[in-house]
């Protein structure tokens, strides 16, 4: 089972708010992937620019932080009280932030250079999303701990329905950081992380 979203990032870049449920056919179990808002859209900026583009750099901050859920579900069945079923949450940054206007030309900035602090989380071991840093060179990058996921192996019931559901991922936001510690042509670059969620 696996569901996937997009996010843009850039300088300046926008991402669509991603909702995406997947439900494994003839099953009750389903996993949701959420990245940003329920609506809208979101952006993924971070202006270099007065001293920060010249001689004497520091870390940019983009403008607004982005807010990742993961929900899965599982069906009541007795037999599976100690079924484990790891759900792991991946990103893959390996395209890069290629230039798109501005006189940039083909100056691709690597994913490295962004990082994000996390907030709203669990620790490592609930196997939250933890600070880190994109990965480029891994394109199935985990960004959860430890062993990157958790087990969807909880319990809820309302009435005289119930259905197995980890505590997942829940608004846990991401505030991403550009580390301009290197000085790339001036221009404006557009890049694409992708967030895979899989439940196992």
């Amino acid at each position: 089972m696996l569901a996937a979203a997009v996010l843009a990032a850039g300088l300046p870049g926008p991402a669509a708010a991603v909702i995406l449920a997947v439900t494994d056919t003839g099953s009750s179990y389903s996993l949701t992937l959420r990245v940003g808002a329920a609506s809208g859209v979101d952006t993924v900026q971070f202006n270099v620019t007065g001293n920060n583009a010249g001689l004497t750099p520091t870390a940019v901050a983009a403008t607004a932080p982005i807010d990742v859920w993961v929900t899965p579900l599982r069906p009541v069945n007795l037999l599976m009280v100690g079924e484990v079923r790891p759900i792991k949450l991946r990103v893959d940054s390996s395209t890069g932030l290629a230039c798109q206007s501005g006189g940039c030309g083909t100056t691709v900035i690597p994913f490295s250079k962004i990082s994000w602090t996390a907030s709203n989380n669990g620790a490592a071991g609930s196997g939250d999303i933890q600070s880190g840093t994109f990965n480029p060179t891994n394109p199935m990058q985990y960004i959860t701990s430890p062993a990157a996921g958790f087990n969807a192996n909880a319990t809820t019931c309302i009435l005289v329905v119930c259905n197995y559901q980890s505590s997942g991922i829940s608004a846990t936001r991401l505030q991403f950081i550009y580390a301009n510690d290197v000085v790339y042509p001036a221009g404006n670059y557009r890049g694409t992380v992708r967030f895979t969620a899989t439940m196992e």
